[in-house]
């Protein structure tokens, strides 16, 4: 069955080699920082919505980015909250805390889910990777291999069951991982460090004394794999801070301010952008990651702080250069900049206590989404004119359900 599979996958993957050739070469990726290269056809595009069901099976929704229409609704485990695609993969995987497991389909092609068993214990809340025939889960509860830590655990494509658990700090939440050497950085939120992890084991450890910041949280490689970014908030009286490492290193070496308790950044591999989100201060940052230098003054650039709306949670850049979005929890609303003169172009208001998390782009620069768990919805707006095209309704907490239903919750989206 598996050497079937991959001899499928594989002519699959040429067919939509030959189909792209005929639409041309302009196919990129964006959304957020762990979309990768995926192989749909060009005309093709399609965007994914992970759902949380407080009481039941989560889901994701498959959205046809033309037509704006539901295509799908897959079903999976209890507490449904992350997705990835692996690098060059067709392959969506998606994590459910609540049952310690990991599920990997074909989502466009309505292929077989696979289940993955953690270790019981596990608690999935991050999937992320930047090597190829890997995906790596972000375990945030205690197993069996790590008693009294969290852990990361490594699926092989090849063989979709877990090869290795390495244990990391306390309630790890987030990672990310260079594609030049492929160095993982996890983010430990319960005892303020970052794991680095190379081939399975754990190398170093990211700490205060190493030069790292107060509360970490957020992690994110360089567009360009040579280097980690580390958000970190500060406490109060000292400021958030980026911290600069070489992606094989475990110590900090330059730091750059940010503004007031920053929670999110996007590396932009088309200008070549980092953007973070302070929600504090209602600013988002924009560095120039092109003119990176360790031993400079500064060592990143700061190219501008805009001022978006109350609480900005996460930023999405489209892929044509234009412009940024910044979806705003704390006021409703969408900021739309202009990428050039960093001027806020215009404001999207969302549905009124829509309290968005999470915000993506697809490939064409046509469509933005954002996940609204306190209204149940996802908004889909149009970037030709900043006007919501729609907003599509989660599915039912209750599959049998058929009128009044009460919804699940959306809480993140990938595009390709």
């Amino acid at each position: 069955m598996r050497v079937s599979r991959k001899l499928g996958l594989l002519l699959l993957a040429a067919s939509l080699w030959m189909l792209q050739l005929g639409c041309g070469d302009e196919y990129r990726p964006v959304a957020n920082p762990i979309v990768t290269p995926g192989g749909q056809p060009q005309n093709d595009h399609f965007a994914w919505v992970v759902n949380f069901n407080p009481n039941g099976q989560g889901t994701t929704t498959e959205i046809d980015v033309s037509g704006d229409s539901n295509l799908a609704v897959n079903s999976f485990g209890l507490g449904t909250i992350t997705e990835a695609f692996p690098p060059n993969s067709l392959a969506l995987f998606v994590a459910s805390r609540d049952n310690d497991t990991a599920s990997e389909y074909l989502p466009t092609l309505s292929g077989p889910i696979t289940t993955i068993t953690l270790l019981p214990g596990s608690r999935p809340v991050y999937l992320n990777s930047a090597q190829s025939g890997m995906m790596f889960v972000v375990n945030s509860g205690a197993n069996s291999a790590c008693p009294t830590t969290g852990s990361v655990s490594t699926i092989p494509l090849a063989t979709l069951a877990v090869s290795n658990t390495v244990c990391v700090g306390m309630n790890p939440t987030l990672m990310a991982q260079s594609s030049v050497n492929f160095y993982i950085f996890v983010l430990n939120q319960g005892d303020g460090t970052v794991s680095v992890i190379n081939n399975g084991a754990v190398v170093g450890l990211v700490t205060p004394q190493s030069g790292l910041g107060q509360n970490p949280s957020n992690v994110v490689a360089s567009s360009d794999g040579n280097y980690m970014f580390i958000v970190t908030q500060g406490d109060g009286v000292n400021p958030g801070t980026l911290d600069i490492l070489p992606a094989g290193s475990a110590t900090v070496a330059a730091t750059v301010p940010l503004g007031v308790r920053p929670t999110f950044a996007l590396a932009d591999p088309v200008l070549n952008r980092l953007y973070v989100a302070n929600s504090g201060d209602n600013t988002v940052s924009v560095f120039d990651t092109s003119n990176l230098n360790l031993s400079g003054t500064p060592p990143l650039p700061l190219l501008a702080t805009v001022p978006v709306g109350t609480n900005p949670i996460a930023v999405t850049a489209l892929a044509d250069g234009s412009r940024f979005y910044v979806a705003n929890a704390g006021s409703d609303d969408v900021t739309v900049v202009s990428a050039n003169s960093f001027s806020p172009l215009t404001t999207v208001p969302l549905p009124s206590g829509a309290n968005p998390v999470f915000i993506a782009s697809d490939p064409t620069s046509s469509k933005v989404y954002v996940a609204d768990p306190g209204t149940s919805q996802t908004t889909i707006i149009q970037t030709s004119n900043n006007a919501v095209a729609q907003n599509l309704a989660a599915p039912p907490q209750n599959p049998s359900c058929t009128s009044s239903c009460v919804l699940q919750q959306p809480v993140m989206i990938v595009a390709r």
